[in-house]
């Protein structure tokens, strides 16, 4: 017969009650986005992004008009996040000589923790010439279901908006999309 030894502050169950405390605590106390800065992820608003590279250099949206955008929404804790990714990165690779761009935004409330992913994805990865990984700037936006994907048109404008698992439609919507 098998017994539990773990105790009760060490038990799996409790650390991630802990954990996910600790993560509202964090969000609920976050500043709130200013409406200059606030990414516009609706589904007819124009693309917004305040977000830079790991280098620190910032995104600027208007050198992305006249491609078609991915912008997908993530964070490391988010499994679902996480595995999206690999389809995400060979779908660029397989559109590099299209006006075609990947924004992976990560929104971890810890710049660490997305740098040490970088880190490790860097070293048995090459990545594509129109994939970008950036980290939102400020405070993650609440509300918001990860992972999000958005589809943006060349003129930037947002005309898909998906919540969640990663849609076969964001596809189709480039391949409509593109010339």
């Amino acid at each position: 017969m098998h017994t539990n030894t773990a105790t009760p502050s060490t038990s799996p169950l409790r650390w991630m009650l802990a954990a996910l405390l600790a993560a509202a605590a964090a969000l609920s106390s976050a500043p709130a986005h200013s409406q200059a800065t606030a990414p516009l992820w609706t589904k007819g608003s124009m693309l917004a992004l305040n977000a830079v590279d790991a280098k620190g250099q910032r995104l600027d949206v208007a050198k992305l008009r006249k491609q078609v955008v991915v912008v997908f929404v993530w964070s490391t804790g988010c499994a679902v996040c996480r595995d999206s990714l690999p389809e995400l990165r060979a779908n660029a690779a397989g559109w590099q000589a299209k006006p075609f761009t990947l924004l992976a935004v990560n929104v971890d409330a810890r710049t660490e923790d997305w740098s040490r992913y970088e880190t490790l994805v860097g070293q048995t990865l090459m990545p594509a010439k129109n994939w970008q990984s950036l980290r939102l700037e400020g405070a993650a936006p609440t509300g918001q279901r990860l992972p999000l994907t958005l589809l943006v048109d060349t003129q930037g404008k947002i005309i898909q908006r998906f919540e969640g698992r990663l849609a076969p439609e964001v596809w189709d919507g480039v391949a409509e999309l593109l010339p």
